[in-house]
């Protein structure tokens, strides 16, 4: 089945199935993509927020965003901030089409507008998978490749929502890629690859610096104050200095607390920075942690 929504900020999907397969959708939406042209850096951000279609291939016991997802049938690979989207995409094409393995690659919408590589592969399974099994191929193709992934997917959120294809006016210039000659990967064969040499495929985290600028002369306080405004104007490319996007909520929620004292405040920010997220935590969901969070601040 495949799950839809316009924008990150709807909480119910749009659902259907298509008769050709979930992989054949993507390929169309690809090949056939929403076009945002002439648009500023500050105006994506808002049709990413409230237009940009994103989806979800497998199947949800719901139409809810907040309900479980209990599988998936296409594997998403998200590279930010790593070379750039010809050599990056061309490695990832490389290694899916010597396993012959139907796939997409194609720019997001912050590409040309962030620095370094901006994309997102699609590949075709021939079964859906569990997020345990997802983590495993996900791993394998990333460490025979030799890059690092964003892995919000299967490290924080299963049910994360990838955002299709979106021609811009920054990212015309790098084109997509749609191999549609091919089967799609072979589950079973990839969780076997994985088990033999577990290690081997380990998710080796990356350390992620906003400059070059050494900060050993600074106060800890100067240090921690600017990498909370980073991350409240850039959540997405500093939550994994937080180890995930939980643990970077809760200490920015602290840290406004701190010196705030005032918790209709701190639960703003929270669910401002919350909501610049590509996969933000449903309202509800938030509210219960933020309780739990506001525990631990004095």
């Amino acid at each position: 089945m495949i799950y839809l929504t316009d924008g990150v900020r709807q909480r119910r999907y749009d659902v259907f199935k298509e008769t050709n397969g979930d992989f054949y959708h993507l390929a169309q939406m690809t090949k056939e993509p929403q076009k945002a042209l002439n648009l500023t850096a500050d105006q994506l951000a808002e049709y990413k927020l409230n237009m940009a279609k994103y989806v979800l291939y497998g199947r949800v016991d719901g139409v809810e965003r907040a309900d479980k997802v209990i599988g998936r049938t296409v594997l998403f690979i998200d590279i930010d901030d790593e070379g750039n989207y010809p050599d990056t995409s061309k490695r990832l094409n490389d290694l899916l089409e010597a396993y012959s393995v139907l796939h997409v690659i194609y720019p997001t919408i912050s590409n040309n507008i962030k620095e370094g590589a901006r994309l997102r592969a699609g590949v075709a399974l021939d079964r859906s998978v569990t997020a345990e099994e997802y983590l495993k191929l996900w791993s394998v193709l990333l460490t025979s490749v030799g890059l690092h992934g964003d892995d919000t997917a299967v490290n924080k959120s299963f049910k994360q929502l990838q955002g299709l294809y979106v021609k811009t006016s920054q990212n015309a210039e790098n084109e997509p890629i749609i191999y549609s000659d091919g089967h799609a990967l072979p589950v079973d064969e990839f969780v076997k690859i994985y088990d033999a040499s577990s290690k081997k495929y380990q998710m080796k985290r990356r350390v992620i610096h906003t400059d070059d600028e050494d900060e050993s002369y600074l106060p800890r306080w100067v240090i921690t104050n600017r990498l909370m405004l980073n991350t409240i104007m850039d959540p997405e490319s500093n939550f994994q200095r937080f180890g995930g996007w939980d643990n970077m909520l809760t200490a920015l929620g602290g840290w406004v607390f701190k010196d705030t004292k005032n918790f209709v405040t701190t639960a703003d920010v929270v669910e401002y920075v919350n909501n610049k997220g590509s996969d933000p935590i449903e309202e509800s969901e938030l509210i219960n942690k933020f309780k739990t969070w506001a525990k631990g601040w004095h």
